[in-house]
Parts: C-alpha cells; sequence; structure tokens
C-alpha cells in the first residue's frame, strides 16, 4: 500500500472508533498518521542506507518481533492505555501491507535471519521503480489505495473539514474541532 493508502485507511478506521464507539476521542491524527507509516519510515531508509544489496524493503519495521516490543513497552511502562490508538495505528500497517504474504520477515528471525526477497531497491529511483512494477503486477494495491481516497473523501465529509476554519484547526491541533450547529430562532 501506498503512504497515502496508509494515512487514509487508519484515518477511516479511528473515525469509526470515535463516532460509533466513542473511542479515541482525544488521538491526534497528526500521530495516528506518523504511527501508521512509521514501519516504512523505519524500513525504507534502512533498505537505502544498512541494507542497500538485501534485495528487500521490508526490515525490522514489518516484523512481529519489533511490534510485540513496541506493545510490550507500552505495557511495562503503564502507557498501554493512553497509547492504545498509536499501538493499533502502528500494527495496522502489517494488515495494510497484506503481511501474511511475507513471513520472512513477519516472522523474523524465527524462519531465519533473511528477509523476503524482492529486487533491488537501494536508492529512491529503484525503489520507485520497484513499486511501479508492483502495482502492475498486483492490481488489488491500486484498488486499495483508490478505497483509501475514497475513505479520505468520506472522513472530510464526515467532520465536515470542508469548511476552511474546521479544516485549519484540524490541521493545527490534530483533532476533529467540535462541530456547532447554527440555531434558528423564529419569533
Amino acid at each position: 500500500m501506498l503512504p497515502t493508502g496508509h494515512i487514509e485507511w487508519t484515518w477511516a478506521g479511528l473515525n469509526l472508533f470515535q463516532r460509533y464507539a466513542g473511542l479515541f476521542e482525544e488521538a491526534d491524527y497528526r500521530l495516528i498518521a506518523l504511527a501508521a507509516l512509521a514501519p516504512d519510515m523505519l524500513d525504507k531508509p534502512m533498505a537505502w542506507f544498512i541494507f542497500p544489496d538485501a534485495n528487500a524493503a521490508l526490515f525490522f519495521g514489518h516484523t512481529l518481533l519489533l511490534h510485540g516490543m513496541v506493545w510490550g513497552l507500552a505495557w511495562a511502562t503503564g502507557r498501554l492505555r493512553r497509547w492504545l490508538p498509536y499501538l493499533l495505528a502502528f500494527s495496522a500497517h502489517l494488515l495494510e501491507d497484506r503481511m501474511w504474504n511475507f513471513t520472512e520477515t513477519l516472522l523474523w528471525p524465527l524462519r531465519g535471519w533473511g528477509w523476503h526477497p524482492w529486487r533491488h531497491v537501494g536508492n529512491p529511483t529503484e525503489m520507485f521503480h520497484a513499486y511501479l512494477q508492483l502495482l502492475i503486477q498486483e492490481p488489488i494495491l491500486i484498488i486499495l489505495d483508490i478505497l483509501g481516497a475514497v475513505l479520505l473523501l468520506w472522513f472530510i465529509w464526515d467532520r465536515k473539514l470542508f469548511y476552511k476554519d474546521r479544516l485549519l484547526t484540524f490541521l493545527r491541533t490534530g483533532r476533529i474541532p467540535p462541530w456547532k450547529r447554527a440555531v434558528l430562532l423564529c419569533k
């Protein structure tokens, strides 16, 4: 999934939690976006600078080991409840990337010390071409990203972020501003 898709799907999920379950009302959508992208923000630079010859693009950020350690740290420090929306966004990345298809990485190091083999992506240009080829080979990814764009439009509509003042407040605070309905006084 493309980076925008991770954010769109995760924001839509958070919006559903807030709207229909009354959960995570204080979550900061900006931090949710960072959490949703964190596995890629860790792994893509590793592909370019640390493991440029690994012929892989999924490393530690896409392992159950790292995700389990982050969840364990939140629990051990007593921050699990406060961090829960961000942890869910972080680990939802594994579902959004369909990591069950890449068990060499997902279960690392239980399946050995190697990573899921892909192709050489040791610089940004090679990674761009690799992702372009991937989109051609797996059209489901295009469909998922189009659905993500639809979810983003739904989110904007649902939260009335097409109003400039609401959008600016959302961007500045990371939270949905309260909706104040106009009251008509009839005499």
